[in-house]
C-alpha cells in the first residue's frame, strides 16, 4: 500500500496544508516541536481512528478552532502487493477520511462512503508505527502490551475486533453491576448473563491472540537477530488469563473460564472490577544471555538497557509488519519517529540495513538529514517548520 497524498485541516498546528508523498522513503526534517511527528500522527490516525499517543481527539483540533479534518489518497494492489517491482497489474485508488468536532461528532469516509461503524473503518489501509512511546510495548503495563496485540489483530482480523468490541461492552456492564452489588443495589445471580458473554468472546479473543501470536513471535525473534547482529536472543511468552484457556477444547475451556469468573466472584464484588479474562492478558519479553558457560534468562522490562529495550520495541513492530504482510498480501505503511535515539552505532547500522532491504513505503523524522545514509536508495526529503511542509 503507498500514501500518495495527505491533506490536514485545523488538525494540531497545521492550518491547511496538502501534500504529495514518494512510494518509497519519505524523510521528514525539521526542528523539534516544528510538526514533524503531527504528520505521522495525522496518517495513524487515518488508519486507526485514533492518535499514537493517549490524548482525547478533541486535543487535536487546531487552538481556537472547532473542527479537524484529515484526507488520504491511497494506492493499493489488485491483489498481493508484497513485492512491487513484479507489478503489473493497475492499483485500485482509494480516498479516506476523518472529520472530528469539538462537540464529539465524529466522521469516517471511504471512498465518499459514510461509515457507520468503527469495525467497518478499521484495516481499510494499514500501518505500522514506531515512536518513543513505542518502549511502553517494553517498559509499560500489560495493558499496553495487550492494545498492541489487539490493534493487530483488529486490522486484518474483522471478527476479532467485533468479539473484541462485544467483550468490552460487557465487561464494563459487568464492572458496574459489581459496584451495585458491592453498595447492595443489586443481586449477584444478575452477574451470570454477562458471565456467560464474557466467557463466549473471551475464549474466541483469548484463542486468537494466542494464535497470532505465536506467528508474530517467528518473526518478532527474526528481527531481533537481525538488528543485534545475532548476539542477543529474544523470548517471548504469552500468559492468558485464566491459564490453559488458550490451549483447551471449547468445552474444557468454557469450564474453566467459569470456575475462574466464581472463584473470584467475591473478591470483584469487593474491589468493582472482574479479575479474570483476556482482559488481563499480559505477555513476557526475556533477553537470553551467556555468561561464564552459564545461560542466564533477564526480563527486558526491569534488566534490559535503553538501547535494548527500544531494539526490542523496533523487533515487535517488525514483526507486526511482517505478519500482516503474510496474513492480508498487503505491505503496511511504515512510520519511524525519532527512530534512532538510545540505538549505539552499531545497532543503528543494522537498523540502516533492514530498512533498506524492508520493501515498504516508510515515513521517518530526523532532525538532521546528514544523519541518513545511502542506504535508503529513492529517499525525498521534506522541511517542516513551524506547521509549514515544503
Amino acid at each position: 500500500m503507498r500514501l500518495n497524498q495527505l491533506v490536514l485541516r485545523n488538525f494540531r498546528s497545521y492550518t491547511d496544508c496538502e501534500i504529495d508523498f514518494t512510494d518509497r522513503v519519505n524523510l521528514i526534517v525539521g526542528e523539534n516541536a516544528q510538526g514533524k511527528t503531527t504528520l505521522l500522527e495525522a496518517i495513524y490516525f487515518l488508519s486507526t481512528a485514533k492518535s499514537h499517543r493517549t490524548y482525547p481527539d478533541n486535543e487535536l483540533i487546531r487552538y481556537n478552532e472547532s473542527w479537524f479534518y484529515l484526507r488520504g489518497k491511497i494506492a493499493a494492489a489488485n491483489g498481493s502487493d508484497t513485492n512491487p517491482e513484479a507489478q503489473i497489474e493497475p492499483l485500485d485508488l482509494m480516498t479516506v477520511e476523518v472529520s472530528n468536532e469539538l462537540s464529539g461528532k465524529k466522521r469516517f469516509k471511504f471512498n465518499g462512503v459514510l461509515q457507520k461503524k468503527l469495525s467497518e473503518w478499521i484495516g481499510q489501509f494499514n500501518v505500522v508505527f514506531f515512536s518513543p512511546e513505542s518502549l511502553t510495548l517494553v517498559k509499560g503495563a500489560p495493558a499496553d502490551r495487550r492494545r498492541f496485540i489487539d490493534l493487530l489483530i483488529s486490522q486484518i482480523d474483522s471478527v476479532y475486533l467485533s468479539s473484541l468490541q462485544n467483550y468490552q461492552f460487557a465487561l464494563k456492564q459487568r464492572n458496574e453491576l459489581l459496584k451495585q452489588i458491592r453498595s447492595k443495589q443489586a443481586n449477584p445471580d444478575f452477574l451470570d448473563p454477562w458471565d456467560d458473554i464474557l466467557i463466549a468472546e473471551g475464549i474466541s479473543i483469548s484463542q486468537t491472540r494466542v494464535r497470532m501470536f505465536a506467528q508474530l513471535k517467528a518473526y518478532v525473534q527474526a528481527k531481533h537477530t537481525e538488528l543485534t547482529g545475532d548476539r542477543e536472543v529474544l523470548e517471548l511468552k504469552y500468559q492468558p488469563s485464566p491459564e490453559k484457556i488458550d490451549r483447551a477444547p471449547k468445552q474444557e475451556a468454557t469450564e474453566l473460564f467459569r470456575q475462574g469468573l466464581q472463584s473470584s466472584r467475591s473478591y470483584d464484588i469487593l474491589r468493582g472490577m472482574t479479575a479474570v479474562g483476556p482482559h488481563r492478558d499480559d505477555f513476557k519479553l526475556i533477553l537470553e544471555s551467556q555468561s561464564a558457560g552459564a545461560m542466564y534468562f533477564q526480563e527486558a522490562k526491569a534488566f534490559g538497557s535503553q538501547g535494548q529495550q527500544r531494539t526490542i520495541a523496533l523487533a515487535l513492530k517488525l514483526g507486526e509488519l511482517e505478519l500482516i504482510r503474510e496474513t492480508t498480501g498487503k505491505t503496511p505503511i511504515v512510520l519511524l519517529d525519532d527512530v534512532f535515539s538510545e540505538l549505539d552505532g552499531e545497532r543503528s547500522s543494522f537498523l540502516f540495513n533492514l530498512l533498506g532491504r524492508l520493501n515498504a513505503q516508510t515515513f521517518i523524522t530526523s532532525t538532521r538529514q546528514e544523519a541518513w545514509g545511502p542506504e535508503l536508495g529513492d529517499c525525498r526529503v521534506f522541511t517542516v517548520h513551524d506547521g509549514q511542509v515544503n
